[in-house]
This record gives C-alpha cells, structure tokens and sequence, in this order.
C-alpha cells in the first residue's frame, strides 16, 4: 500500500512477515473474491498486499467458497516459505520485472 524503494525486497519482507499461516489467528483468515471479467478466484489474507490467485484448473466444478480459500491460503503460506517474488505493482499500476 506504500511503495517504496526497492519494490521486490519490501514485497519480500511482507511476505516473510505477514505471509505465513497461523491457524486460530488472523494469519489464517481470509476472504474470497470472484473475478467478474477472468475465470478464477482472488483469496484475500490479513495483509491488504497480500493476494493470491486461484484458477478454475486448480480445483473442481463442484469446490465453495472454503475450499477455494483453504487452497488460497495454503499457497499464500508456501509462497512465504519460498520467498521468490515473481511479480510486483506499485500503486500507479507500473509493473516491475
């Protein structure tokens, strides 16, 4: 949400701290978002820069809203765990490679 200097280390250090699930705790909370334009789903994370997506191939016609974000939030914890950033936006939509 405040971007800046180096983009891909601040994107890492919150991943490093707000990235990894914590059952029972507001680390395991998330929400889900359904995408009007693009098929999938966007699991949301206590962090508001923290978002993860999941695609309709990574789960079966008959998944709900749990189980969509009970995989959104399992791999927003292995992101965490391997820490490598593949892509980064700051706030004015500029894409940084």
């Amino acid at each position: 949400m405040q971007p800046e200097g180096d983009l891909r280390r601040q994107a890492v250090e919150i991943m490093k701290t707000y990235g990894p699930v914590h059952g029972g705790t507001p680390a395991g909370d998330f929400s889900i978002i359904n995408l009007d334009d693009d098929p999938g789903w966007v699991v949301t994370s206590h962090h508001p820069d923290i978002l993860t997506y999941v695609s309709p191939e990574e789960v079966t016609e008959r998944s709900n809203d749990l189980v969509i974000g009970l995989l959104g939030r399992s791999k927003r914890d292995l992101d965490a765990a391997e820490l490598m950033v593949i892509h980064v936006e700051d706030n004015r939509g500029l894409i940084v490679q």
